[in-house]
């Protein structure tokens, strides 16, 4: 019988990769109004890339289940970073404030509680020789 927090903490983690990979896909991709029902791709600027390039590799980790405590903290204060300085967004909006609540509402179990099933949780122990 498989157990219900495990399962939990599961898709806890890969919610939270999903919504940090949505953050930068809303970055790089973007409507263009010219073009009837596809996106541009647009270069953001230096900051803006290596901040994506950040969330995007801690998307990844989470999804596979690597260090998810502290993947998990420092993808939370990334995000929130990422929507406070973010160009274009106020930093006190209520959909910025909405979408922080959220990050931290799926970060926060797990950083004090773990990844669940299928993480890697514990180093491998050296050979006994």
């Amino acid at each position: 019988m498989v157990s219900l927090i495990p399962t939990l903490q599961c898709a806890l983690r890969v919610a939270l990769a999903l919504t940090l990979g949505d953050a930068v896909a809303k970055e790089i991709f973007t409507a263009d109004p010219t073009l009837i029902g596809a996106l541009s791709v647009q270069v953001p600027g230096l900051a803006t890339s290596l901040l994506c390039a950040l969330l995007a590799s801690i998307a990844i980790w989470l999804i596979l289940g690597i260090g998810v405590r502290a993947v998990a903290l420092i993808g939370l204060g990334l995000y929130s970073l990422h929507a406070i300085f973010a160009p274009g967004l106020e930093p006190f909006d209520l959909t910025t404030l909405y979408s922080c609540g959220l990050v931290a509402l799926l970060a926060v179990p797990l950083v004090l509680f773990g990844g669940g099933r299928f993480s890697i949780a514990h180093p491998i122990a050296p050979d006994a020789n």
